[in-house]
């Protein structure tokens, strides 16, 4: 890592802190600059407004997530054993409670800024897409029966969100235990092939 992405990472770090503390309305800059020991000048050199900060800030949680997430088909692997590693992907995601603090912090700050968020919105299409590719990748070898790969995808993960992700977020409910989450994806598979996998002729 070069200095420049060391004072961008503390940068960032320091305003996930303030943003916390304080929200996103009480957080100046100088304030950032002070809890990351650099230069107000090194701030604005990296992030020429505290919405170009936050949007940095998101584009990180996408980051992760699109780094966590990452899986290619093969077709030597049954269904169910590909979604049984996708699903435990997601679930590893939402368990590190780091992240679900910096997701909480994003959602409920991001509805003060819609206009700003658009770019962020599209990055994320494109992080969805790589997920998505897995599901067009199964319709095209003949083992999922669609022809919407972004349907089954977000029904899939949603099934997997409504219980590992949003309560988290939203309630702050403690992860479920890990033979819960077994019987979730073992379920949420099972509910999904039962949809979508192709039927005998």
């Amino acid at each position: 890592m070069t200095l420049s992405q060391k004072k961008r990472a503390q940068i960032i770090n320091a305003a996930i802190s303030e943003f916390k503390a304080s929200g996103y309305a009480a957080t100046s800059m100088d304030r950032v600059a002070q809890t990351a020991q650099v230069s107000k000048r090194t701030v604005y050199n990296h992030f020429p407004s505290k919405q170009a900060l936050f949007i940095g800030i998101v584009s990180m949680m996408l980051d992760l997530i699109s780094a966590a997430t990452k899986m290619e088909y093969t077709s030597d692997l049954s269904l169910a054993e590909q979604l049984t590693q996708l699903a435990n992907k997601e679930l590893q995601l939402f368990a590190d409670p780091e992240f679900i603090d910096l997701a909480r912090l994003v959602i409920a700050e991001a509805i003060h800024m819609p206009e700003q968020m658009i770019e962020t919105m599209q990055h994320m299409a494109t992080l969805e897409n790589s997920i998505n590719y897995w599901f067009e990748c199964a319709i095209n070898d003949k083992r999922i029966d669609s022809d919407n790969p972004g349907l089954a995808s977000s029904q899939f993960l949603s099934m997997l969100k409504g219980r590992c992700f949003w309560p988290q977020i939203i309630n702050r409910m403690p992860m479920p235990s890990a033979a819960e989450q077994t019987e979730l994806v073992e379920s949420c598979i099972a509910m999904f092939l039962s949809h979508y996998q192709p039927k005998p002729e």
